[in-house]
């Protein structure tokens, strides 16, 4: 395990959480990327220092064990004081009742692995670190709106460690603006012959100019004028699936009422939404004379009934 001091290269404190690390990491990555820092050797370097300290902060069990290296003393001596290739001291009382001080010889340590491994029985000699998986990588990809509620296949491009790769990512019917897709064994690629990482997608939803959605149901505007509304009518639709449905208006209706289309929403869970279509009455713009005095009688009668 490299000793330096993973904390400090991120700048967060031990008591950081998982996901405070997380976020000063994009941050970080986000800044010192190769792809944003073309030919800078220091920014490289400093990338690569980022990636190698979130590599171990950003898994639970080596952050674990990390820590307790950490304890021990492997960023700042040893506890007492000790420090490979030199010697220790064991304080007690002398013969004469002052303090006595027995010094013994560390120097053939080879480090402080090395004594780690000692004081759980590794008798002083170090065992070579075993294969260890890449680090997993964190990415966010735009899907229209349809496929997010139909599913499909889209393509996404992306750069990891300045090699620009691309696979095509399956989007679940009924996905959600969030969702999360794993794609295993494309992330960061495994040191000592261990497994790659995994590629992590968090998927954004692009906004539909003719669909919004709530839950699993799909909602759908449709425009009447003020005759459709008070007479009656009956209005085509399509689905976001492209097909036409007719609907019956009722006579008298009022602006912002809605009509159900069961079973033409979202599939999500193994249950399928409707399709709501929110009517909205739009007044004309411009009329001519004669049909200004067609309302204005339609009008006048209307007042005469009440």
């Amino acid at each position: 395990m490299s000793q330096k001091d993973f904390y400090a290269v991120l700048g967060v404190r031990e008591s950081a959480t998982a996901e405070e690390i997380k976020r000063v990491y994009r941050k970080l990555a986000k800044q010192f990327h190769p792809d944003t820092n073309t030919g800078d050797a220091k920014a490289a370097e400093r990338f690569k220092e980022i990636s190698e300290a979130y590599n171990t902060l950003g898994d639970a069990e080596k952050r674990r064990e990390y820590d307790e290296m950490r304890r021990l003393g492997a960023f700042g001596g040893y506890p007492g004081g000790g420090f490979p290739g030199g010697s220790a001291r064991r304080g007690g009382r002398g013969p004469s009742g002052g303090p006595r001080m027995e010094e013994f010889d560390i120097s053939g340590i080879g480090g402080f692995g090395d004594l780690f491994g000692s004081m759980f029985g590794g008798g002083g000699t170090r065992r070579p670190a075993g294969p260890e998986k890449g680090q997993n990588v964190e990415t966010t990809l735009t899907i229209p709106f349809r496929t997010a509620v139909l599913g499909g296949k889209v393509p996404l491009d992306f750069t990891l460690d300045g090699v620009s790769k691309s696979v095509r990512i399956t989007v679940a019917q009924g996905s959600e603006h969030g969702s999360r897709i794993k794609l295993s064994g494309q992330g960061g690629p495994g040191v000592r012959g261990g497994p790659a990482g995994d590629l992590y997608i968090t998927l954004e939803v692009a906004p539909d100019p003719v669909f919004t959605r709530e839950g699993r149901d799909l909602i759908v505007v449709l425009p009447l004028n003020i005759v459709q509304a008070t007479l009656g009518t009956k209005l085509s639709v399509r689905t976001i699936d492209e097909k036409t449905v007719t609907l019956t208006v009722p006579k008298g209706t009022a602006s912002g009422k809605r009509l159900r289309v069961r079973g033409q929403g979202v599939t999500q869970g193994g249950k399928t939404g409707d399709l709501l279509v929110e009517l909205r009455i739009v007044a004309p713009e411009l009329l001519t004379e004669a049909q200004e005095q067609l309302l204005m009688q339609f009008a006048e009668a209307a007042e005469l009934e009440r």
